[in-house]
């Protein structure tokens, strides 16, 4: 008997929920962690307060993912994506905690004042959705996959600060977790391809391990259990220029999270309507609000996880959900933390060059899609697209003169590819109503 259940809505079993779930987690954890540390750094706050602001933004974290990928009522876009800590929101945080007129508590305020301005502007974002078909969502995602480059090469050189960048004991690492990754794929039974990236990153930290890389002093000192308490920095505070500041990177996010909810939908074979959208944005608003409440910071869908659906093959929801809820016990349990966050960069470079390329590559299949014989106009759409968006990788400095309103969008890849496929298509191919398209398309058969 043929089950009539989408694969993103399959429930697997259990043991198999909590395997796959595992390895989401260990893929996301350290960039998970990465924003809070950068911001606690930039704010010279204590040992303790680094800790509890890592803390609640891991259970937060967890929480966003619950409402996406579970979701209630109108909150949610049901579909598996994992949220995390958007980088885009570090300068602003910075910047806003670090006057001392304002103080922590006022970046607090200005997460919940923001998200909540997002909950009440996601009906009326979401009705862009019409203006993304596949050749808009085929640049996003292929800009997706080739501006996460970077990061995996980083990682193969032994990560941010290595003293001896590029050593060839790095590369040698991160060479074997990509071979472990091919031999599982290429030998091992179905359920144990599911688990290739964790396997391969096993494989990776416990050669990296052996040959001296790693500082476990970490692990040491983090504490057993703690547990994210709401207001530790004090009662938030409301001023209108910290929201409104926070309210632009909202903005921003919510161009990019529209993108991604789309791209994602294909990637997975399922269509995202517009009420998916606005679902899905307005979760994001919910999300940052309890952030606010936290001490934490606005989400976005973590790509690292979408590569990992791609390289599995499980499009199921439920395993990301799982995911969520380990982000949650992680975040009361420190030390287990502090552990995985212990794997050193190399072992995870060969795990990230094979899930962004797999992105990419979703991303070249969408495009292959695309009409170009017939239609010239979606040549120049996507070669402008593409050219535009790997400005930020490829030349950060290029934008750099330009004014400060501008630097949230001109710094995001994808930003940049959402905004310039959507708006080149627009112009170039035009948009129409599905009613108007579908009145031609009778007249030219009459």
């Amino acid at each position: 008997m043929t089950s009539n259940v989408h694969p993103v809505d399959e429930k697997l079993p259990l043991r198999q929920m909590l395997t796959l779930g595992l390895q989401h987690m260990a893929v996301s954890y350290i960039g998970a962690i990465a924003v809070p540390l950068i911001i606690a750094s930039a704010l010279q706050m204590s040992q303790e307060d680094t800790v509890v602001l890592i803390s609640t933004t891991l259970f937060c974290s967890g929480i966003a993912t619950l409402l996406q990928t579970v979701g209630f009522w109108k909150f949610g876009v049901r579909l598996p994506i994992l949220q995390g800590v958007a980088f885009s929101s570090v300068g602003p945080v910075i910047a806003i905690g670090s006057n001392p007129e304002v103080g922590f508590a006022g970046v607090c305020g200005a997460v919940i004042g923001a998200g909540i301005i997002t909950m009440l502007a996601a009906p009326f974002v979401g009705r862009l959705r019409r203006y993304f078909p596949p050749v808009v969502t085929g640049c996003i995602v292929t800009v997706i996959g080739l501006q996460l480059f970077p990061v995996a090469y980083t990682w193969v050189g032994g990560g941010h600060g290595a003293e001896n960048f590029g050593a060839p004991v790095f590369l040698f690492v991160s060479i074997s977790v990509l071979a472990t990754i091919l031999l599982v794929n290429r030998y091992g039974s179905p359920l144990v391809r599911n688990l290739s990236v964790l396997i391969g990153m096993l494989v990776g930290a416990v050669l990296a391990w052996s040959l001296g890389m790693g500082d476990f002093a970490p692990v040491e000192q983090a504490p057993w259990v703690t547990v994210p308490m709401p207001f530790h920095f004090g009662l938030p505070t409301f001023a209108i220029i910290p929201i409104a500041t926070m309210t632009v990177v909202m903005i921003v996010q919510m161009v990019e999270s529209m993108g991604l909810f789309l791209a994602i939908g294909d990637i997975v074979g399922k269509k995202v309507e517009e009420k998916e959208v606005i679902n899905g944005l307005r979760a994001n608003g919910l999300a940052s609000t309890i952030a606010g409440g936290f001490a934490a910071f606005p989400f976005i869908a973590f790509m690292e996880n979408v590569g990992l659906v791609i390289l599995t093959g499980v499009r199921s929801r439920w395993v990301v959900a799982v995911s969520g809820l380990m982000m949650c016990a992680v975040a009361l349990t420190p030390k287990a933390g502090a552990m995985i966050a212990s794997v050193p960069s190399a072992a995870l470079g060969g795990a990230g060059i094979a899930m962004f390329g797999v992105v990419a590559v979703a991303g070249i299949q969408t495009l292959a899609k695309v009409d170009y014989e017939h239609n010239r106009y979606n040549v120049l759409i996507v070669g402008f697209t593409l050219a535009a968006a790997l400005v930020p990788v490829l030349s950060p400095a290029l934008f750099e003169q330009l004014p400060e309103w501008s630097q949230p969008f001109l710094h995001s890849s994808v930003v940049i590819a959402c905004l310039l496929s959507v708006l080149l298509n627009a112009l170039l191919n035009g948009i129409e109503a599905p009613q108007a398209k579908a009145r031609e398309t009778v007249t030219q058969n009459i």
